[in-house]
C-alpha cells in the first residue's frame, strides 16, 4: 500500500518553504527557493506557476513519490489578498493534481503555526505586512495586504521609503536633525546630498536589495535614542496595531486571543520599542491586554498542521502540533537552499 503524504508551503516576497511530511506528521524532505508571489516575481502569475511547478516536480522526483500521493497540501503565498487573486493562484495550483488544496495569505499560516489552540491572530511584518486572525467559530479574516489604501503602512519596503524619506526631509525640506544622515549616507557611500535624489532613483528603486542595510540603520538609531528613528518605529507600531485590533473589533473574539508576529521585522529586528508601542496600542485600541509571542519556527510548519486537519478532517490535537512543530525544528538545518 502507497505511503501517503502532505505538503505545506510558505511561498512569501523573499523566500519559499516547501515541507514534505507524512500523513502521521514525520518530516520527510524540504525544499527553500527564492520568492514566489507574483507581487515580487517580474512574470506575474505566469512565474508564479513555472517556478512552482518546478519547485514541486524537484521535490516529488527525488523523494520517488507522485502527486496521487499527496493526500492534501496547503500553500500560504503572500499577496493572496482580494478572491481574484486567490482564484488564479487556485487555478495554477490545482494543475499540481493533489487530493485535498487550500491556498491562503501567508499570514494564516502564522496562527496555525503559533496558536496553540490554532485560534487567533497574526501580524506579518516581513517585506509587506498583513493581518490574519482566525476565531472562535473559525471565521477567517484578512485586514491589509493590498498596499497604503488597505492600511499597510508597515513592512520593510515601506519602512526602508521612510527611512529615506526622513533623510531627505532633514537635507531639503526642513525636516529634523536626525542620526539616520549620516548613516544612509555612509550606506551608499555618498558625501554630496545632491546625490541623495540619484541613489534613490538609481539604487533604491531599482534593486530592493538595499533594504536591510537601510532598516538596520533604522533600528540601530532608534534604540540609540534618535528622535526621528523612534517617532518612524512608533508610528509603524501604531499602523500594526490598528490592523490588529480592528481584526479583534471585526471577528467578534470571545475572548483575548493569542497574537502571533511573524516575518523579518518582528523576529529580526531587535529593537523592544517596535513591540513595546505596539503591544499598548493594540491595548489602548481594544481594551484588551494581549502577550504578543515571536513565532519561533518557520511558518511553513503551520501549513502543515492544516494539510493534516483537511486529512483528519478536525482540528490538530496538541501532540499533533507539537509533534510537527518538532520535527521541522529538527529538520530546518536540513533545508535545501
Amino acid at each position: 500500500m502507497d505511503i501517503k503524504y502532505i505538503i505545506g508551503v510558505d511561498a512569501g516576497g523573499t523566500k519559499t518553504d516547501y515541507l514534505l511530511f507524512t500523513e502521521d506528521g514525520k518530516w520527510v524532505d524540504s525544499l527553500r527557493a527564492g520568492a514566489r508571489s507574483h507581487e515580487v516575481l517580474p512574470g506575474g502569475f505566469a512565474e508564479v506557476e513555472e517556478k512552482v511547478m518546478e519547485d514541486l516536480n524537484t521535490l516529488l522526483v527525488r523523494n520517488s513519490i507522485s502527486s496521487a500521493q499527496i493526500s492534501a497540501a496547503v500553500f500560504g503565498m503572500a499577496g493572496v489578498d482580494t478572491p481574484s487573486q486567490h482564484a488564479k493562484i487556485m487555478q495554477i495550483l490545482e494543475k499540481a493534481g493533489f487530493a485535498k488544496l487550500v491556498v491562503a495569505n501567508d499570514s494564516v499560516l502564522g496562527i496555525k503555526a503559533g496558536c496553540s489552540s490554532g485560534i487567533g491572530i497574526c501580524s506579518i511584518n516581513g517585506t509587506g505586512t498583513s493581518v490574519t486572525g482566525i476565531n472562535e467559530k473559525g471565521e477567517i479574516l484578512q485586514v491589509g495586504g493590498i498596499g497604503f489604501t488597505s492600511g499597510d503602512s508597515a513592512g520593510g519596503s515601506f519602512l526602508a521609503s521612510l527611512v529615506l524619506r526622513a533623510v531627505y526631509d532633514y537635507y531639503y525640506r526642513c525636516g529634523p536633525e536626525t542620526i539616520l544622515t549620516d548613516r544612509i549616507m555612509e550606506l551608499f557611500e555618498i558625501s554630496d546630498p545632491k546625490e541623495l535624489m540619484d541613489v534613490i532613483s538609481e539604487k533604491f528603486y531599482v534593486k530592493r536589495d538595499w533594504d536591510l542595510g537601510i532598516l538596520t540603520s533604522l533600528f540601530q538609531a532608534a534604540n540609540k535614542g534618535d528622535k526621528v528613528a523612534k517617532k518612524l518605529v512608533r508610528e509603524t507600531a501604531l499602523q500594526l496595531a490598528k490592523s490588529v485590533a480592528g481584526c479583534m473589533k471585526a471577528l467578534g473574539f470571545q475572548e483575548t486571543p493569542e497574537v502571533v508576529l511573524a516575518g523579518s521585522i518582528w523576529v529580526k529586528s531587535n529593537c523592544p520599542l517596535l513591540k513595546k508601542s505596539f503591544t499598548n496600542y493594540v491595548h489602548k485600541l481594544s481594551g484588551r491586554r494581549i502577550k504578543p509571542v515571536l513565532l519561533q519556527v518557520i511558518p511553513a510548519a503551520g501549513a502543515v498542521i492544516w494539510a493534516l486537519e483537511l486529512v483528519q478532517k478536525h482540528p490538530a490535537t496538541a501532540r499533533q502540533r507539537a509533534l510537527i512543530i518538532k520535527e521541522v525544528e529538527a529538520g530546518c538545518s536540513l533545508l535545501h537552499t
